[in-house]
């Protein structure tokens, strides 16, 4: 077995096989883009460290770039190593490249189509993780979830999936019911649950009709059958925002 053996589509995996993870991705063509003319015939790819913003969604932060053989993957430091960030935002529309400036370090940001790139898990290569301690803490930091979203994050609440927005895995796409108006779909950020696992997320967009509550008021969700199926609603009830 080689290490291209080990490469899956982004596109098949859930979130939860990359998030907080560090990665190869298999991706000379993007590199180009990034670093036109600038790369060794022999560079592959990326080692990069995969994080959700909470308002950006999946994203990808390039530590390294990378060479893979069938049986070997060495790593080295890309140009201007000290001066540019590279941010892969994970898109399935086109996205122009931006450029932006932070604390003096250029930060370019990319789409990234996960329809086009493989990957592997550095675990396949025994990495020691000790090596990019400081790189996750710093993101891990820059990033930072409270207890209560990273819960929504985790395998407990993977029954949640089949709603989840895929480059957004905060963001669930929930329905709103009246008699009057009928059901509207919205997306809705998790937020929060009670003791009694009753969850609460944030409206994020206004809805057409009147169901009682606006772009930004927290909401109470409920998972309940539907004929053969099962949906997300609004239950009515809504919670006040710490100020």
């Amino acid at each position: 077995m080689t290490l291209y053996d080990e490469l899956k589509s982004i596109l098949d995996v859930g979130f939860r096989e990359i998030y907080k993870k560090f990665i190869y991705i298999h991706c000379r063509e993007l590199l180009d883009e990034m670093m036109p003319g600038e790369l060794d015939e022999s560079i592959t790819g990326a080692i990069a460290y995969c994080y959700i913003d909470r308002t950006q969604g999946l994203n990808f932060q390039p530590i390294l770039i990378a060479a893979m053989e069938a049986g070997s993957l060495q790593v080295f430091s890309y140009p201007d190593n000290k001066n540019t960030i590279y941010i892969l935002r994970l898109r399935d529309e086109a996205m122009k490249p931006q450029e932006h400036h932070d604390g003096g370090k250029h930060m370019y940001l990319y789409g990234f189509d996960r329809s086009k790139y493989e990957f592997f898990d550095l675990s396949v290569v025994n990495y020691d993780p000790e090596i990019f301690k400081d790189v996750k803490e710093h993101i891990d930091t820059m990033y930072y979830a409270d207890d209560m979203v990273e819960e929504f994050r985790s395998e407990k609440w993977s029954h949640l999936d089949r709603y989840r927005n895929d480059m957004f895995p905060d963001d669930v796409q929930a329905l709103l019911y009246s008699e009057e108006n009928g059901i509207e779909k919205v997306w809705v950020r998790l937020t929060f649950m009670t003791q009694n696992d009753e969850i609460f997320g944030e409206l994020l967009n206004e809805p057409y009709q009147d169901y009682g509550c606006h772009e930004g008021t927290l909401i109470e969700l409920k998972e309940v059958d539907s004929n053969d199926d099962k949906v997300l609603v609004f239950t009515g009830r809504m919670a006040r925002k710490n100020e």
